[in-house]
């Protein structure tokens, strides 16, 4: 009588085979379940900002679709760069996600060669949120609406002071645009902040300023400040009476907004991104959530896919390296 024997060498394969069987199984379980644990959105700004507060209310908002806990995480400094930076070298497991703003997603790295990173780096996910700035003039300086602006700017070159946050700031390519789009040539003098800028402003130290929709809508209103422009291409719901800077004769083609967006790391699995996609587009569809961000100064975004938005995040970068070659980079 023969009795057969086991070879080690096929039960050693058969064990790794098995092995290998279920970690693939495992990997397919774990990315078709995701999220699984919390996830967290760096916040390039401190607390308290516009940013954080649209970053808060999309957090809250994504932990109901997602089923899982959202936490915001502030990481503040080098204009946006550090909480870039923290999201670029996360793992691209769609865990860490940026809140990024067109300041540190596309303004950043081409006004700061030592920023670290470019904007095609990141892993596009959708644009969740829009705040268009706006140019506004001291009542005293005499003019009611861009056009008499202009006129009163070609008639006296680098006469006209313009307040900008930062000389590579958002504001300050906001200025380089209106300029060659009216050819006329504003003294720009940065600050270091939104605040002392408006005091300037109220002032009457300043002629002009840039800055968002929100902090010009009440001094406008109580005719501290006059209107002269909103740098987007439609009127805002919550201000329909405030005229786009395209409405004039003298400014066509200017716009100049802060948006708002999801990114990650390079590299991010496609089935993450479109869970997290779909998720943004049940918050945009959402009438109560877009009510609610219109009246504190955001327009309602229209949803993208992601490769829809990874072709507007290349023209953004595009539009600002072309308007950088007026701008004196510090």
């Amino acid at each position: 009588m023969h009795m057969r024997t086991r070879r080690p060498g096929g039960l050693t394969r058969r064990w790794l085979c098995t092995a290998l069987l279920a970690c693939f199984t495992g990997a397919l379980c774990a990315q078709g379940t995701y999220p699984d644990r919390p996830i967290t959105l760096v916040v390039p700004n401190a607390a308290g900002g516009a940013a954080d507060s649209l970053a808060r209310s999309m957090a809250e908002e994504l932990t109901k679709r997602l089923s899982q806990t959202v936490i915001v995480e502030n990481v503040g400094g080098a204009s946006g760069a550090l909480g870039a930076q923290r999201v670029l070298r996360s793992p691209a497991d769609g865990y860490t996600l940026l809140f990024g703003t067109t300041s540190d997603m596309v303004v950043t790295p081409i006004a700061n060669r030592s920023a670290g990173y470019q904007t095609r780096d990141f892993t596009p996910i959708a644009k969740v949120g829009v705040t268009p700035m706006t140019i506004a003039a001291r009542p005293g300086l005499g003019v009611a609406n861009l056009d008499q602006m202009v006129a009163l700017a070609r008639q006296k070159p680098n006469g006209l002071s313009v307040g900008t946050t930062g000389s590579a700031s958002l504001q300050a390519f906001a200025t380089v645009a209106l300029q060659r789009a009216a050819g006329i040539d504003l003294l720009g003098v940065p600050y270091k902040g939104a605040a002392p800028l408006l005091n300037d402003l109220l002032g009457g130290q300043l002629d002009l300023g840039v800055m968002t929709l929100p902090a010009a809508m009440a001094n406008v209103r109580a005719g501290k400040l006059t209107m002269l422009g909103v740098l987007s291409d439609k009127r805002h719901a919550s201000a329909p009476d405030m005229p786009t800077a395209n409405e004039s004769q003298s400014v066509k083609g200017v716009v100049v907004e802060i948006w708002a967006a999801l990114a990650g790391p390079p590299n991010m699995p496609a089935a993450v991104v479109e869970r997290i996609s779909r998720a943004v587009q049940a918050v945009l569809t959402d009438k109560e959530f877009t009510d609610r961000r219109a009246k504190m100064g955001d327009m309602a975004v229209p949803y993208q896919t992601p490769a829809e938005f990874g072709r507007f995040l290349q023209a953004e970068d595009e539009r600002y390296r072309a308007l950088a070659t007026g701008l004196k980079l510090e």
